[in-house]
């Protein structure tokens, strides 16, 4: 997966080179991520190490020469995950850890970093890039578009009601193998939410140790997932699954006894979902009806980029049937900052759709890479799209569009951080 020092993917630009960098390059590495982010080296140390991931994940840097040697100065990395949208699992590179040295910044080499790295996804034939973006207007002008957006809703723990129900208690490894089977039976998959192989639940397991478990007769009945954020005064759900109306009882009666300790309980989560909790968050009559109980404010998150156009929508409509009445055409992706891009068909065979390549007599598609995802995503519908004149195609090709494409409403819930 890691190309070698002086393959094709190694580039040289004036006076910088971008690559991956080597193993015995590991602490030059983390000495940057370091810096960028104002981290202790010593407890980083551990983190980077012992990451699940540390051995498939592809540590990108761009070192600059300085006067006869090189520095590195600028580094990403993209972590190799697979993400649900609607029914398909397409496989993606997570881009995290982005930052300059605090001295090199504003001259514009995080950018050339990164469109460095996709070019390398791209000739590896990968369908898709995603991040959690710390400057959304950043990444757009790269591709990226915010695809994924989730409610945020606060609470004192106070507002929360105390069930009498068994208290939680603590998990341990011999119990993962029942939490994994509860979340293949229990466990709610949203578009945007990450597919969770062994190595993704590894993951979980070792980077947020505060599992707790409702336990009933017939074995494990429920888990919460937990961390804190704020200096610790705010207790951030990160996943809660049950089966049994003991079991979500069990864990909000939890969450509710916290009011000691922390002063805010966080969720994260769709709305629907947040509706099955069956929390009101009412405590007693509020005086003024223009109080609100409590309030839930919409975050941007999931920003995406498709990486390879042509991957991406052979993963997304392979073997789909072709929708009645459907018309051929061709599909121009087009980045508008440097014009480059993708041009590719969508026919039919069989009754079935065919992505293959682009056919000059056909009508022709043109969108932004932007668009390709927010479609892909399905974050708005066709109609909403053409509304805001980011589609523009004939009522039979919009139709096609709606039928391929249907409205999903994404969300990457704080348990699938990466």
């Amino acid at each position: 997966m890691i190309a070698p020092y002086g393959s094709p993917m190694f580039r040289r630009r004036d006076a910088t080179e971008t690559r991956q960098a080597r193993l015995d390059e590991s602490e030059e590495f983390l000495q940057v991520i370091c810096a960028g982010f104002n981290l202790d080296r010593r407890t980083a140390r551990r983190f980077f190490y012992d990451d699940p991931y540390f051995e498939v994940n592809q540590r990108w840097g761009l070192w600059l020469r300085h006067w006869s040697e090189w520095k590195l100065v600028s580094v990403l990395t993209a972590v190799p995950l697979t993400i649900r949208i609607g029914s398909r699992a397409v496989p993606c590179y997570g881009i995290s850890g982005v930052t300059t040295l605090p001295e090199y910044r504003r001259r514009g080499l995080a950018s050339a970093l990164l469109r460095a790295v996709v070019d390398a996804l791209q000739a590896e034939g990968a369908p898709l890039a995603i991040l959690q973006a710390f400057d959304h207007k950043f990444y757009r002008k790269h591709g990226w578009e915010t695809v994924g957006y989730l409610p945020q809703i606060r609470l004192a723990p106070a507002q929360l009601p105390r069930y009498d129900a068994p208290p939680l208690r603590r998990a341990y490894p011999d119990d993962y193998e029942a939490v994994i089977r509860l979340y293949d039976a229990c466990g709610a998959r949203y578009t945007g939410s990450l597919v969770r192989d062994e190595r993704r639940w590894q993951y979980l397991f070792w980077n947020i140790p505060n599992l707790w478990l409702a336990d009933g007769q017939d074995g494990i009945e429920g888990y919460l997932f937990y961390d804190f954020v704020d200096s610790g005064w705010t207790l951030r759900v990160r996943e809660m699954v049950w089966r049994t109306e003991q079991a979500r009882r069990a864990i909000i009666g939890t969450l509710a006894v916290n009011e000691e300790a922390v002063k805010t309980i966080e969720f994260n989560l769709p709305l629907e979902a947040w509706q099955q909790l069956g929390i009101s968050g009412w405590q007693s009559p509020p005086s003024d009806p223009h109080t609100p109980i409590y309030t839930i404010q919409v975050l941007p998150q999931l920003m995406a980029r498709p990486v390879s156009c042509r991957a991406l929508l052979e993963t997304l409509l392979a073997e789909m049937p072709a929708p009645d009445g459907f018309q051929p055409f061709t599909l121009a992706v087009r980045n508008g900052n440097s014009g480059d891009g993708e041009t590719l068909s969508l026919t039919a065979q069989g009754g079935a759709l065919l992505v293959g390549d682009a056919q000059p007599d056909l009508f022709t598609l043109a969108l932004t890479p932007q668009t390709l995802a927010l479609l892909a995503f399905g974050t708005f519908s066709v109609s909403e799209l053409h509304a805001r004149r980011m589609l523009h195609a004939p009522d039979a090709v919009l139709h096609a569009l709606e039928m391929l494409f249907p409205e999903r409403r994404p969300a990457l819930t704080p348990i699938d951080y990466f």
